[in-house]
């Protein structure tokens, strides 16, 4: 059913009264009371204002005590690290190297000299033996015959007899021995030969170690003091008694397997032994094998050992460096060098089979080398730090002048207001680069 509204039933709007202004007493009425609620209280208190002047001038002076600490931190540790860094670029070149050398054992001027550095093992191992046999052999080695005598060269026929301790030896083949020469001081240069010698009889008595020869056909003449030889190395081979009989198939097994192990355990001896200020090359090794008798180690075994002898010829390192400087090097006049790695050059042999020979014995070594080594010139960095002692910065250039060896260098002085180098030699620092 629809409700009828009549017009009595509608209450008209009243009029909004105003407000009467309040007086002191509504004021008071208005005021918290003590008695408030707490955090109405701290409402009420929460409000402050903060002065922006005030915090900007806080932050300012802390950023300037922060600037202060870093400047004088920084002023401090550069005179406590006070002291000079001269960076050099010395003077250098990489040649390309591929050519054939000589290298003497009494060289000339302007001659690659050579030592021979020698290291040895011996080894042995157990083989089966079928029995012994009887064995009768000579010993061998090489003379260096000298010729004191005349200046012509003299010859020595087949068979020539040399002495030592009462012990008998002979030349294999005919040898002629250059004449001797003379130097600027008028010394004698005796001529020189290599030849190789057999005992005159079997025995173990005639393996010598190096010793003297005379020439007993010469004996009450003046060659017999002026023709004379040396051994440099002992001699071997000599026997005369009961061997083992070993299956020659085993023997060469165990032989080599034997002869490489002490191959081995010689390389690796090689950098603890070479002397200091020498360069040497990995491929100019040499190696000769020699076998020693066999000897008894139980039933139906035989002990065989072996010996190996390694021998490398060693140069000089400024030698060296100055040779090659001078073959290939246009312009070089015989400065002090250096070369920074000699593995950047291969080592040769001429002939292959020196690798296998007694090295010892050779006069000349011929041989090759390829590569591009990395040649420097030497300076003295000692005297250089005393010369600029105390110099101005801008006296480098002046110092220089007297070191051809730099090419030019940069310097550093620390603390970064001083204009001269320390002195303190100790405080002046070398940096060597090479571009």
């Amino acid at each position: 059913m629809t409700q009828k509204w009549n017009l009595q039933d509608i209450k008209p709007a009243q009029p909004r009264k105003n407000r009467a202004p309040m007086n002191d007493t509504d004021l008071r009425k208005s005021t918290p009371s003590p008695r408030m609620h707490k955090e109405e209280a701290d409402d009420a208190m929460s409000i402050s204002i903060v002065d922006g002047n005030k915090k900007k001038s806080k932050s300012l002076l802390y950023a300037i005590i922060i600037f202060f600490i870093i400047v004088g931190g920084g002023v401090l540790a550069s005179t406590l690290m006070g002291g000079a860094e001269l960076t050099v670029y010395p003077k250098y070149r990489e040649p390309n190297v591929n050519a054939a050398f000589d290298a003497q054992r009494t060289p000339q001027p302007s001659e690659l000299a050579y030592e021979i550095m020698t290291l040895e093992a011996e080894g042995e191992r157990q083989v089966s033996a079928t029995g012994q046999e009887d064995v009768k052999e000579q010993a061998q080695g090489s003379l260096l015959i000298y010729n004191k005598h005349q200046s012509a060269p003299m010859r020595l026929v087949t068979n020539t007899r040399f002495e030592s301790n009462g012990l008998i030896f002979r030349i294999k083949d005919a040898a002629i021995i250059p004449g001797y020469t003379k130097n600027e001081a008028g010394d004698i240069l005796p001529g020189v030969i290599t030849a190789e010698v057999f005992a005159d009889e079997v025995g173990e008595q005639y393996n010598l170690p190096p010793s003297r020869f005379t020439i007993p056909g010469f004996a009450g003449e003046p060659e017999f003091e002026n023709l004379y030889a040396e051994s440099i190395e002992t001699f071997n081979g000599g026997f005369d008694g009961q061997r083992f009989i070993i299956d020659d198939t085993e023997l060469q097994t165990a032989k080599q397997a034997l002869q490489m192990e002490l191959r081995n355990s010689l390389l690796e001896r090689i950098p603890a032994e070479r002397p200091a200020g020498f360069i040497l090359f990995d491929q100019a090794v040499t190696f000769t094998y020699e076998s020693l008798p066999a000897i008894e180690y139980g039933d139906n075994l035989a002990t065989i050992k072996e010996q190996v002898i390694m021998r490398i010829p060693l140069f000089k390192e400024p030698d060296f460096a100055s040779f090659i400087a001078a073959a290939t090097v246009p312009g070089y006049e015989g400065e002090d060098v250096r070369i920074t790695d000699t593995q950047m050059l291969t080592f040769k042999y001429k002939i292959a089979t020196t690798s296998a020979s007694d090295i010892s014995n050779a006069e000349t070594l011929h041989f090759n080398l390829a590569g591009r080594p990395q040649i420097v010139w030497e300076y003295d960095g000692a005297k250089l730090k005393a010369d600029l002692l105390n110099a101005n910065k801008t006296a480098l250039n002046s110092v220089l002048g007297a070191y051809p060896a730099i090419e030019r260098a940069e310097a550093v002085i620390r603390p970064f207001w001083k204009t001269k180098f320390p002195i303190d030699i100790a405080e002046i620092e070398i940096i060597e680069i090479i571009e």
